[in-house]
């Protein structure tokens, strides 16, 4: 009997039982996505001009069924249109980008008032920005044509071929261009440089308000898993105030028998994170911010008045240099048994993170990812340094002196990029040894290009240049012609104990007249034979002469070279001042 009534309680209690648990299921509503919060560290950064584009990973267990992630703590700098997620299993429904106010004494209406101008001011900054360098990339264009325009009127002119009314249309179009242009930079830089006293002013109001902290930037993710398991979750979007720009140092040995090159990247950010060991990529492509093209503007033609021809400087770029990289100041790591598999690890990781960058991409733009985990705080007054490549350069070395302009006789060295890398244009810093020579502008190379760097003035070559007679002859039949007579000497000493290969620059006058005649008379070497030379730089009248230049002996003048200017015209003809020198 007592067995019957523990059966029956038992039954009553299962009974019970599986009823509550059929009521709290149904509470449960399978359309209600779970919520979790995710720690997401920053995996890569791909750094343009002006943008970075960061992707955070976060690896979470899931079960089955809908999953609101949340990744907090995003920039202020954050563009939320670029917001993208990626899951290892399921499918991403959505990404929802959130900006609430910070619970604190701080963020008052006033606060967020200043918050939204200020993050407007950088945006417009930012599109000011990119209007200056476009408009700058359009003047050298127009300078471009302007200087083909000048060699095509030099080597025709004095002839029937001079076309005078199309060249004065040109000239007309080159002066409205740069005056357009020039209107342009104008009006840009005056609007950066009042955006820039705004964002200060804003900013000096907003920390007289109190507290640092404004709003919280976060982004949800909403993912349907259908499996359970581990999940790793990426979440990539543009920042701001980020960039990039290429350096160089070129070395040459003392004896200068080798050239090294090493590429760099200096990097400076500051879009509100820290970037901790993560995968960089440095690319030159710019990210459009708009997906549709500019609307054609009307074009209108009218009887031209008289203009002016102005000049437009264009926009110097500030010449930042690099700190030293501050110490690691992280714990030492501990040393362990140094036995030979160990240090063969070590050998091997060290070979495998000091590796060049790995080149990618196709057509104008050009990714190289780094090796090495790279570290950038936010703060736009560091500079960190990445090492993109460094290899050998082949090179041929010529000494090239001008002693009308300078009195100093350089060594030039003809580069060949035997790399596979683009180079980009920027800045470089040569060295002779241990020795730093200067810093000059580098114009960029594509692979087995060639390219020329100065290595500086040698002190052991020196080229001085004199004008032994200027006088004026009659000619022609009669005495009715006026010659004008130049004899010039430059006398090259070669103290450098060594043969060298030299070029010797100077000019003579230019005629703008059929009825002045120039002449170059009685030279005791033939001018270059180059054939880039006798294209551009001839008719401009620029001398070159390619000289083999032999050690002076002690005590010898040096190797000598002569010519004479001949500048013909009638008696009558009144001609602009001839240059004493």
């Amino acid at each position: 009997m007592k067995a019957q009534l523990l059966a029956i309680a038992l039954c009553c209690l299962a009974v019970e039982t599986n009823a509550n648990c059929q009521v709290a299921d149904a509470q449960i509503d399978p359309n209600v996505p779970e919520e979790r919060l995710l720690k997401a560290k920053i995996e890569s950064v791909v750094l343009y001009q002006g943008r970075a584009a960061i992707t955070r990973v976060a690896t979470t267990t899931l079960t089955a069924g809908l999953w609101k992630l949340r990744f907090e703590d995003l920039p202020a700098s954050i563009q939320p249109e670029t917001l993208e997620a990626k899951s290892g299993s399921g499918r991403i429904l959505s990404v929802d980008f959130f900006e609430r106010a910070m619970p604190d004494a701080a963020s008052t209406p006033d606060a967020a008032v200043l918050d939204a101008e200020i993050r407007k001011i950088n945006q417009e900054i930012s599109a000011t920005n990119d209007t200056l360098t476009g408009a700058q990339s359009e003047l050298k264009v127009v300078e471009s044509v302007g200087v083909r325009a000048a060699n095509d009127a030099t080597k025709e002119g004095g002839t029937a071929k001079l076309d005078l009314a199309s060249l004065d249309g040109q000239l007309a179009w080159m002066a409205t261009q740069r005056t357009r242009i020039g209107a342009v930079i104008r009006t840009t830089m005056e609007r950066a440089e009042l955006l820039r006293k705004d964002l200060q002013t804003a900013q000096n109001r907003r920390n007289a308000l109190g507290g640092s902290a404004k709003t919280s930037q976060s982004a949800e993710v909403l993912l349907a898993m259908t499996t359970e398991g581990e999940v790793p979750v990426r979440l990539s979007y543009l920042v701001t105030d980020a960039r990039w720009e290429p350096v160089y140092s070129i070395r040459a040995s003392p004896d200068r028998n080798a050239i090294d090159i090493e590429f760099d990247a200096l990097v400076i950010q500051n879009s509100g994170e820290d970037w901790k060991g993560v995968r960089l990529s440095l690319s030159t492509a710019r990210p459009s911010r708009a997906a549709s093209p500019p609307s054609v503007t009307p074009w209108f033609v009218d009887v031209r008045s008289a203009y002016e021809r102005s000049q437009v400087t264009s926009v110097a770029s500030r010449v930042e240099s690099a700190p030293a990289m501050p110490a690691n100041d992280s714990a030492p790591m501990e040393l362990k048994d140094p036995s030979t598999e160990f240090l063969a690890q070590r050998k091997s990781a060290a070979e495998k993170l000091s590796e060049d960058a790995v080149v990618g991409g196709s057509g104008p733009s050009v990714t190289y990812t780094i090796a090495l985990p790279f570290d950038a705080p936010s703060d736009d007054q560091v500079r960190r340094r990445a090492r993109i490549a460094s290899f050998d350069a082949p090179t041929k070395f010529v000494f090239q002196t001008q002693p009308i302009a300078s009195e100093g006789v350089f060594l030039r060295g003809t580069l060949t990029n035997a790399s596979p890398f683009q180079l980009l244009p920027g800045r470089a810093s040569v060295f002779v040894g241990a020795d730093y020579v200067g810093a000059t502008p580098f114009v960029g190379a594509a692979p087995k290009q060639e390219f020329a760097v100065f290595f500086g003035a040698d002190p052991a070559v020196t080229a001085r240049r004199e004008l032994i007679k200027k006088e004026d002859q009659q000619s022609g039949l009669f005495g009715g012609g006026l010659d004008t007579v130049s004899d010039y000497r430059v006398t090259i000493a070669n103290g450098t104990g060594r043969p060298i290969d030299m070029e010797l620059f100077d000019r003579r006058p230019i005629s703008r007249s059929d009825k002045i005649v120039v002449n170059i008379s009685a030279s005791n070497l033939l001018l270059s034979k180059d054939a880039d030379y006798i294209a551009t730089q001839f008719p401009q009248g620029i001398l070159r002469w390619d000289l083999a230049i032999p050690v002076t002996p002690s005590g010898s003048e040096g190797t000598v070279v002569t010519w004479t200017v001949v500048v013909s015209r009638s008696k009558d003809i009144e001609i602009t001042p001839l240059p004493e020198q």
